[in-house]
Parts: structure tokens; C-alpha cells; sequence
């Protein structure tokens, strides 16, 4: 590439030469690259190893994860923002790295998520990372996994809750999910949903489901949803104001 010195500036093509102007009002001139690189060139030269192992590890990530954004759908359409995709496909892929069975490039999740550092990564996942869990319950919940429930001692809704302004009532509820994430299938077992008013009284409350009858690594999700009252029934609100998240996991 050559600086251009004249009393004008060059701007377009002629013949193999481009001619550009700089954003700071410098002229150059550089030759046109003859063709572009090829995919056979791509794939050989040992110099683009890392981009070629990062897609393809990245790819299957991004695979396993519209399975894996399924396995609660009821609560993640009620609970998420815009960057719930790419943040679960980035989770799979921090989880995939845990994989030690496998040289760069080859590493899969399923070799990740059958490490116990690898299931870590999923603890506490957001679905909606506006309003996490820590910032909107204001409790700690007592996770049994035997009994497969969750239970908020002397609960008082109006001050262990970061309320929406809008918001009348809340509903409470939690799901359990067996997940194989080797063939993408999961079972889901939805718990009883608890409705209660904003100025309910101080209680102890529990929250129950049933335990998914396939044997393997099963999630457990806890969903935080606001109501508001309309008339005679309650709408819930904009999914950006509720909490849906990955609280627990077990391997049976």
C-alpha cells in the first residue's frame, strides 16, 4: 500500500488498484488481492486451527442448546430478555470446555456435563438475567431434593419480594427436568403453581412437584412470575419483570 501526495484525492478502482481516503483525510493506494481465500485453503492452513476447533466446538453448542432452552419453555416465556439465547449458548460452551477427555476441536458437552465442575456452570443460570433470583427473592429457599420441594420459612411476600410497581400478586412455582443431553430429549415435571396477594400475611409455604421417571441428570428451575389484577382475573406482566432460574441439580 502507497500514501498518495498530490494536490487532490483519488477515491475508486482502476484496474487492480484501489484507491481509498482514510477517515483522517490520508490518500492511499493499494493493489487488489487476486481472488479470496477458498474453503480448501481455510480447512489446510494450520493457521486458522483455532477458528476452525472454536466454531465447531461453538456450533455444537449452539445445537444442544435449542433443547436445552425447552426444557422449562412454560417459565422461559413468561421469564427472559433478548439475550437469553446467546447467553445459553455461551453457558454450553463453558461447559463444554470442562471436557479434558478431548483435544481442542473435539470436545464435546456431553463430555463437559459429565464432570462435576462442568454441571456447576449451570447452577443459578438466568433466564431472565434483569431480574435475577438473588435481586428479586429476598429469602433463601430450602431445597429437599428427596421430597423434591422448595420451602420459604415465615414468608412475607411484601418484603421478601423486589415487587414490580405494577404488580398485585405473584406466582410461585417450580419445575424438575430430567435432561439427555446426548440424544436432546428431556422429560419436565411441572409443580402446582401458588398464587398469592401482595399483602399476604407472614407463612410458611411450600412449593412441591413430582420427581421425572427417567434416570440421569435431572434440573431443577424455580420460577418467580408478577401478577396484576384486571377486573375479575390477573394477567401476568411483562416477562422482563419475572425470574426464572436453575437453582439445583441431581444426578440419579
Amino acid at each position: 500500500m502507497a500514501k498518495i501526495t498530490a494536490p487532490f484525492l483519488i477515491k475508486g478502482t482502476l484496474d487492480d488498484i484501489n484507491f481509498v481516503i482514510t477517515a483522517n483525510g490520508n490518500n492511499y493506494a493499494r493493489s487488489k488481492r487476486e481472488g479470496g481465500m477458498t474453503s480448501a485453503e481455510f480447512k489446510k492452513n494450520p493457521v486458522y486451527d483455532r477458528i476452525r476447533n472454536h466454531g465447531q466446538e461453538f456450533g455444537h453448542c449452539a445445537k444442544k442448546s435449542i433443547v436445552f432452552r425447552q426444557l422449562v419453555a412454560k417459565f422461559n416465556n413468561l421469564a427472559k430478555d433478548g439475550s437469553f439465547a446467546g447467553r445459553a449458548n455461551k453457558l454450553l460452551f463453558d461447559i463444554l470446555k470442562e471436557d479434558t477427555t478431548q483435544q481442542v476441536g473435539k470436545r464435546t458437552l456431553s463430555g463437559g456435563l459429565k464432570t462435576e465442575e462442568g454441571k456447576t456452570h449451570l447452577l443459578f443460570f438466568e433466564s431472565n438475567k434483569l431480574r435475577p433470583l438473588r435481586q428479586v427473592l429476598k429469602i433463601k429457599e430450602q431445597w429437599l431434593q428427596q421430597s423434591q420441594t422448595i420451602t420459604f420459612t415465615d414468608f412475607i411476600a411484601n418484603k421478601h419480594l423486589d415487587w414490580p410497581a405494577e404488580a398485585t400478586h405473584v406466582n410461585l412455582a417450580i419445575a424438575i427436568t430430567y435432561w439427555d443431553f446426548e440424544n436432546d430429549t428431556f422429560q419436565t415435571c411441572y409443580g402446582n403453581e401458588l398464587v398469592l396477594e401482595k399483602n399476604t400475611v407472614q407463612k410458611t409455604i411450600t412449593l412441591s412437584t413430582v420427581e421425572p421417571t427417567k434416570i440421569g441428570l435431572q434440573l431443577t428451575f424455580l420460577f418467580i412470575g408478577f401478577l396484576k389484577q384486571d377486573l375479575k382475573k390477573q394477567a401476568f406482566l411483562h416477562r422482563k419483570y419475572n425470574t426464572a432460574a436453575l437453582i439445583a441439580y441431581h444426578t440419579q
